[in-house]
């Protein structure tokens, strides 16, 4: 199937009408209609029904989303990655959760390429389900979550067991500033500590939440390897007797892409994680 077909429908889908994903596009009426219909003709349905107000998905378009976004996104990765650079002997794809890139995917692509200079790497930061439906479609090699979802012939390994503790600036210890650290932390949160679960602040990013705190003020709960360079400065304390909840991490890949040389790269993981690093997030941009 032409992939133009699949991003076309995925531009209707987008701005909800064949005129708009024409102009998104730079063709003609025409030419999005012609592509549709020989798209439904392929698949033996119909995808969408048009009226004055744009285009609707019908039952099967609704269906079709998430094949097309799939054509889409390996074809770019395959356009993308191939061919190899000259001299390069293979593609490894890695990729994290936000809150894991720096320090510890930033290490761990540094020990990779000073290892295996001849490889071509790509690294990908995102959502954790986005890199784990990534890495079912073959678009990467391994990445690290906190919260895995199963599949067949997926191999799940913890690399690392964090904590997560409430801690409070010594300057000011409000307000209470709620990072979501994911649903199975909010459930456990909610239940130990009622009182906390409804507050005037909240971030969903736990680097950007804890600048907040070390700059106004506030107090919250954060990973323990994240805090000890603001704790050692006296910058925040721990606040006593409050509960503490487990936090782990993952390395997550398919068992039919193992081979000698993710061999190599699980263990210069291993090796960054042993490190006793800083592990404090802090991006310096100098313009």
């Amino acid at each position: 199937m032409d992939i133009e077909l699949a991003r076309t429908f995925l531009h209707i889908v987008h701005t909800g009408s064949f005129i708009a994903a024409a102009t998104r596009l730079h063709v003609t009426q025409t030419a999005v209609t012609a592509r549709v219909q020989n798209l439904e003709s392929q698949l033996g349905c119909s995808l969408f029904i048009r009226n004055r107000a744009g285009a609707r998905l019908t039952n099967d378009g609704e269906r079709f989303v998430g094949y097309a976004s799939q054509l889409v996104q390996t074809w770019d990765a395959a356009r993308r990655d191939l061919p190899l650079p000259e001299g390069a002997k293979e593609t490894i794809a890695i990729g994290a959760e936000i809150s894991l890139s720096n320090p510890l995917l930033l290490q761990w692509t540094m020990q990779i390429r000073q290892t295996l200079p001849s490889h071509t790497l790509r690294v990908e930061v995102g959502d954790g389900t986005v890199l784990q439906s990534q890495l079912e479609r073959g678009l990467l090699d391994a990445a690290l979550v906190y919260r895995p979802e199963y599949w067949a012939g997926m191999q799940v390994e913890q690399i690392l067991e964090e904590k997560l503790i409430q801690i409070s600036s010594t300057r000011n210890a409000e307000p209470y500033v709620y990072v979501d650290w994911g649903l199975d932390f909010r459930k456990e949160h909610d239940a130990a500590l009622p009182d906390r679960a409804r507050n005037s602040m909240s971030f969903n990013l736990g680097p950007l939440a804890l600048q907040y705190i070390l700059q106004c003020g506030g107090t919250g709960y954060f990973r323990t390897r994240v805090t000890r360079r603001a704790l050692a400065e006296g910058r925040i304390k721990i606040v006593e007797n409050a509960p503490e909840f487990s936090y782990p991490v993952f390395l997550i890949y398919s068992r039919q892409r193992k081979s000698e040389i993710m061999e190599k790269i699980f263990d210069l993981l291993k090796k960054v994680v042993k490190e006793e690093a800083d592990w404090t997030e802090h991006w310096e941009f100098t313009p």
